[in-house]
């Protein structure tokens, strides 16, 4: 209990308070009016039926960009979820939800509940899931390209691989070469593997390790991988080491096949004329067979076949060519188009030979077969890494 002195003061402070409230409201009133520019009730009232006419074109700006805003602010309990699965800085009521959603089995989060639970009758529809066929028949006019799937051939047929990897593109990377590293003809290889393999269906076995950090011993280290490339894949029918020519002018550099500039196409085969090597002939017939059919459909994007004095590692294979697809002056567009012309001739070819039509036999009194050769000298050597095979 107050004393009934300070009990009585009290009271008559809320009296006097309660009788100066309102001259002071009025005050605020009048000062604030003298602020505000008069106005006649004819323009207050086009205002106010100007900004009523605005209004949802603010709002579409307002939620411009975001329609989850929309959904929100018609659902709020849209709030709770989250239509991309951010759980980052969560915020309180979302945990209690989550925490209660996991005890009673409720799944909060996701849009077809939350919706069912603002519009009830939706809970009593089991809408089936929609297959692809009756999506297109909803949508009049729709036409959709023929599906295609590219079946890989069960063995890796190709094997490709670049001795001078840091050979590179000037008008892509402004140098002849990437020292240590890989330069544009390793590209160039991926996509001749890409179009093989998503195009034509032929497997492919690539490497892309750098075998040329020491520019001499070049040919000694991709040796090593196509001799791991043939161990661990017997069946495959040609192998191509890539390159790029160099010595070219722009004008050298270029070749027009069907109104497009891309690079040409030079084959290199070695020979028997510094080392022993009787079956090179093989590789010379099938480079020739490969030139020829290019030309067939693409005048003049091949060179020819070049018959050098090195071997090349093609001693190791029958159908093993060095290729070089375009120069110095060439980009690694320019070169990888003419890597993607290069298989579908590529894969007439291996077609003719699964099917015996290219067989290529040996000459009598020539050396025993590739595959034994290769096979005897592999004996106790290891695979070196970055093979890239596709699987099925």
């Amino acid at each position: 209990m107050f004393p009934a002195l300070t009990f009585r003061r009290r009271k008559a402070s809320s009296a006097l308070i309660r009788r100066l409230f309102p001259p002071a409201a009025l005050f605020l009133i009048v000062v604030i009016l003298s602020y505000l520019r008069p106005v006649s009730l004819e323009i207050g009232c086009s205002r106010f039926l100007e900004k009523i006419e605005n209004f949802p074109r603010r709002v579409l700006v307002l939620y411009q960009g975001d329609p989850v805003k929309i959904l929100k602010t018609a659902i709020p309990p849209l709030e709770w979820g989250s239509f991309e699965g951010d759980i980052a800085n969560r915020p309180a009521s979302r945990i209690i939800m989550d925490a209660f959603a996991s005890v009673a089995g409720v799944r909060f989060h996701s849009p077809a509940v939350i919706l069912q639970s603002q519009i009830p009758c939706l809970a009593a529809v089991t809408l089936p899931e929609p297959t692809a066929n009756q999506l297109r028949e909803d949508i009049p006019g729709l036409v959709l390209p023929p599906e295609t799937v590219t079946i890989l051939s069960e063995e890796c047929l190709v094997g490709i691989y670049n001795t001078h990897t840091g050979e590179t593109y000037s008008r892509t990377d402004g140098l002849e070469r990437l020292e240590g590293k890989r330069g544009g003809v390793v590209t160039v290889a991926m996509a001749l593997q890409g179009e093989l393999e998503e195009k034509h269906g032929i497997k492919v076995v690539r490497s892309d390790r750098i075998h040329d950090a020491n520019y001499n011993t070049s040919y000694l280290e991709s040796e090593k991988t196509l001799r791991a490339m043939l161990a661990g894949h017997p069946a495959l029918k040609v192998v191509l080491d890539i390159h790029r020519d160099s010595g070219k002018t722009r004008e050298q550099s270029l070749v027009q096949i069907d109104g497009q500039a891309v690079a040409p196409i030079l084959f290199i085969v070695g020979s028997d004329a510094r080392r022993p090597f009787p079956n090179w002939r093989q590789n010379y017939d099938f480079a020739v067979r490969l030139s020829e059919r290019i030309n067939q459909r693409y005048p003049g994007l091949s060179l020819g076949v070049r018959v050098k004095d090195g071997l090349y590692n093609q001693f190791l294979h029958p159908r093993a060519v060095l290729v070089e697809m375009g120069t110095t002056e060439n980009s690694t567009e320019e070169a990888a188009c003419s890597a993607r012309l290069l298989a579908g001739i590529l894969a007439e070819l291996l077609a003719e030979i699964l099917a015996g039509e290219a067989t290529v036999p040996e000459e009598p009194g020539s050396e025993p077969g590739f595959e034994t050769v290769w096979q005897k000298s592999w004996k106790g050597r290891q695979e070196p890494e970055n093979l890239h095979c596709a699987q099925v």
